[in-house]
């Protein structure tokens, strides 16, 4: 190859451009971004509801999640130069009998690792949120340090503050093949746009990657899922900064955002069943999506019932993994020295994407600067049987 660059990274959502800004500034940019779309956050990074929260079961992911929130809450503006919408709100997690003794033992393992997560009984939590229907609850937690950003501004500020650094970026560039270069040494990326030769390849393509690997001959188990969300407006009495709800006995989750906004999504685990084509789903929601999303709401937040109103509704696509969680890697083992996946991250990606960074620099580097234990989501753990264990049997938590 005469003269490729040192990193190519496929796929400008929030993870690629994370790890593009987290490459640069450790002083790798002679690295490409390339973007299908027209502009960074184009595919599902764009449809995120964008949850900063750290509510998971397995510990390493809980504490990726915590430095991440950390670094949107306290760090984002200083490096980055610009805002990513950071808005804390805190978080209700709401348990019934199924669910109470996972969520109080979750609650527990996360307040042992220094993540603020206090069970509030039913007076406390209306004393938070007045309009919260706590009774139907037989356990509530809440987390104080939660809350949303805004993904494709994020993204985007990311790639920016890359570029700044020296790196570059690629957008209305989709790659067509990607191969081992004649030399061995590196691999040749051939797009629309010409061919990107570069000694390191990272995938970060989301719903796209399992085509791509098995151009390779290398199978992942990601399936691409569908995952509607419904939003809708909020009376005045129950307007402003509000918390985030789990509601996990109707497996759904709910998302006041700025003013009046009331986002409603999916918990359900049985989402994840059925697989579809990224390039061509139903990307609306049905009538009967509208109805059980504002049944659920007005279950948790009686007022949705009697005064909410739906404005509209929209779908995006997960990677999911057989355990929900992400595939993260290198391929020497397939014969691709220097080709490297972060992929199957199951509707983490966005709270995630700079742990995501500081993991994936860790990689390219030989460092381990981020302290976190990379080997768990290596992909052979699905052959080995050593998949990541999650105390709830819902879609998305972890």
């Amino acid at each position: 190859m005469n003269n490729p660059i040192d990193v190519a990274i496929l796929g400008g959502g929030s993870t690629g451009s994370s790890i593009l800004y987290q490459l640069a500034k450790r002083g790798i940019t002679r690295a490409v971004l390339l973007e299908k779309g027209s502009q960074i956050a184009a595919g599902q990074t764009s449809r995120s509801t964008a949850l900063l929260r750290c509510h998971y079961s397995i510990p390493t992911v809980a504490k990726m999640s915590w430095d991440s929130y950390q670094f949107f809450k306290n760090d984002f503006e200083t490096e980055i130069h610009t805002s990513s919408g950071f808005q804390k709100t805190g978080l209700f997690v709401c348990g019934d009998a199924v669910t109470e003794k996972a969520l109080g033992a979750n609650s527990q393992m996360l307040r042992e690792i220094g993540i603020p997560s206090e069970k509030v009984d039913q007076d406390h939590a209306k004393k938070i949120e007045p309009y919260l229907n706590a009774a139907i609850y037989s356990l509530i937690v809440f987390e104080p340090e939660s809350g949303y950003a805004e993904p494709s501004v994020t993204a985007s500020a990311f790639a920016n503050r890359a570029m700044e650094l020296g790196s570059k970026v690629m957008t209305n560039t989709m790659v067509q093949s990607l191969k081992k270069s004649a030399s061995g040494n590196g691999y040749e990326i051939s797009t629309n746009n010409g061919t990107v030769e570069a000694k390191k390849v990272i995938v970060a393509t989301g719903p796209w990657s399992k085509a791509l690997f098995a151009s390779l001959g290398i199978i992942v188990p990601i399936k691409p899922v569908r995952h509607p969300v419904c939003i809708f407006q909020r009376p005045e009495v129950y307007s402003g900064n509000r918390p985030l709800i789990f509601d996990f006995p109707r497996e759904a989750y709910y998302k006041p955002e700025g003013n009046r906004f009331f986002y409603a999504g999916s918990l359900a685990a049985e989402l994840d069943q059925v697989e579809i084509n990224p390039d061509n789903y139903n990307e609306s929601v049905s009538f009967d999506e509208v109805a059980k999303f504002s049944e659920e709401a007005s279950a948790a937040v009686p007022i949705m019932g009697t005064a909410g109103v739906y404005v509209r509704g929209y779908t995006g696509v997960y990677d999911v993994t057989p355990d929900q969680q992400p595939i993260i890697d290198e391929f020497s083992d397939f014969g691709y020295e220097g080709l490297y996946c972060l992929i199957g991250l199951s509707g983490h990606g966005f709270k995630l994407s700079p742990a995501f960074g500081w993991i994936m620099s860790d990689f390219i580097t030989g460092e381990n600067r981020s302290g976190y234990d990379r080997s768990i989501f290596r992909l052979s753990r699905f052959k080995e049987g050593k998949l990541l264990s999650s105390r709830y049997n819902l879609s998305t938590v972890g």
